[in-house]
């Protein structure tokens, strides 16, 4: 989780580095290529790294040839497709002088297919050290150009050639860091267990780009160039924690789950930790963001950014249930029902409709975030419905955390009224109150995550150890 927190921290100041030496046209442009590249990344995803860790044989070396031949074949389609795209994509952001950019973009999923999946397959017997550096020194080489590049540049071609680096690097230390010689195979019957596998998460992809990118494709389009950066901005500010969040809670505990998920009483018992620590988690996300975020923005961003206001504090509160719904998530993928993570996506693209009339209409951006947030309400309540129908799980062992949440973020919201704004001695005192606050009841009404704080301070490896002693039987 250190090595996530700091990629991602590196990642975090290299787009600072950016955004203060270009101007904001330029930054929301550059925000453009980051939406190319994940349209082509969502509904092309079958997820074969996750499959590795989760398949009983997945450890074999046929299985991994197979799933690495997967994505460099899917490499070299999503950059032809991004390569012929490229002149309606500059036209749909009404940007042609950005046309040979786009086509240059598609250089990164070429490149991004040759990444070893050696570093992810070791998770399956929780070695994560390799997997940490692959992410890690990539967003170092990527940190470390920010500066020259954006210098000489001077405009978004600094952060393309930026993105470029970066998949380079990620290749190169994922064959240095691999156990096992990179190699292709061609397996009929397993392609068809990674297509039965991944086409609900296939699907669940396509939606995942409306609903993280849809709005900034309609604010691109339907707004200028410096209002689809200070959306960006607000948006992947809040997002930075709890994607670090999200993925580490999903790495480590995915194993450990996927290994109960023939032991009710033991699965129910992780499942109920994860949530009360995940809620806890966004709750200090969101309580920050809520309370200091327009002030920080403005303070690490400049003045240019300081129109975020507005909208950033609705941006923590969906980040948080992103966060929260990472719980039930989580635990469907260990039993293997990948369906459950497609139903409640379609239950979070309800709310694009709505977000189309407003963006065609140009109301606030505000407005798109909230919209953001009720959709993110309805997949919660889809997908923790399923767990209950298809699992047995209680849906109040995530409700609880999420209600609790929600009266933290309104404590928070209430004490941005009655304390001046910017980043002042008011706003830390209620920032530390309403977090302490927040964690003293964490701790009174959330009885797993007592539990396992209290026998972590005293064993650090108590978790995974007891999970595995949990599957001898009793």
């Amino acid at each position: 989780m250190g090595g996530q927190m700091l990629g991602l921290g590196m990642s975090f100041i290299r787009n600072i580095i950016v955004a203060r030496l270009i101007s904001t046209d330029d930054f929301g442009i550059a925000s453009t290529f980051f939406i190319s590249i994940s349209l082509f990344e969502m509904i092309s995803n079958l997820s074969v790294d996750r499959l590795l860790v989760q398949a009983e044989d997945g450890d074999g070396p046929e299985f991994q040839a197979t799933a690495q031949a997967f994505q460099a074949l899917r490499g070299a389609a999503n950059s032809l497709l991004m390569f012929l795209l490229a002149w309606p994509f500059s036209r749909l952001f009404d940007i042609p002088q950005a046309l040979w950019a786009f086509q240059c973009v598609a250089l990164v999923p070429l490149i991004r297919g040759f990444v070893h999946l050696d570093p992810k397959r070791l998770h399956r017997e929780m070695r994560f050290g390799r997997d940490v550096l692959s992410e890690l020194l990539p967003q170092t080489v990527a940190l470390a150009l920010a500066w020259p590049l954006a210098k000489w540049f001077g405009n978004y071609a600094a952060m393309l050639w930026l993105l470029v680096a970066q998949a380079a690097a990620m290749v190169i230390v994922s064959q240095v860091t691999s156990v096992r010689r990179y190699a292709w195979a061609w397996n009929r019957a397993l392609f068809a267990r990674m297509a039965k596998f991944g086409w609900p998460l296939l699907l669940n992809g396509v939606l995942m780009f409306l609903i993280w990118q849809g709005d900034r494709v309609l604010v691109g389009s339907a707004y200028d160039m410096t209002q689809l950066a200070l959306y960006s901005v607000a948006m992947t500010v809040t997002a930075a924690p709890t994607d670090l969040l999200s993925r580490a809670s999903s790495v480590v505990l995915l194993p450990p789950l996927a290994r109960a998920q023939n032991n009710a009483e033991r699965f129910a018992e992780l499942y109920g930790f994860l949530a009360q620590a995940l809620s806890l988690g966004g709750i200090v996300v969101a309580v920050f963001f809520i309370i200091l975020g327009p002030g920080l923005v403005e303070l690490l961003y400049g003045a240019r950014y300081a129109g975020v206001g507005p909208f950033i504090g609705w941006f923590a509160v969906m980040q948080m249930l992103r966060l929260i719904r990472t719980v039930p998530t989580t635990a469907a993928l260990a039993k293997g029902d990948t369906v459950a993570c497609f139903t409640a996506n379609v239950a979070r693209a309800a709310c694009l409709p709505v977000l189309v009339i407003l963006a065609t209409s140009t109301r606030p951006l505000e407005w798109l975030a909230v919209a953001g947030c009720v959709g993110e309400v309805a997949a919660l309540g889809t997908i923790l419905m399923r767990m209950r129908v298809r699992h047995g799980l209680a849906s109040n062992i995530a409700i609880i955390p999420a209600i609790f949440s929600l009266c933290a973020t309104m404590s928070a919201g209430a004490a941005t009224l009655v304390t001046k704004q910017g980043i002042g001695l008011d706003r830390l005192s209620a920032l530390c109150g309403v977090l302490v606050t927040s964690f003293l009841g964490g701790l009174l009404f959330f009885p797993h995550l007592r539990f396992h704080l209290f026998v972590l301070m005293r064993k650090p490896t108590l978790l995974s150890a007891r999970t595995d002693s949990r599957q001898q039987g009793p």
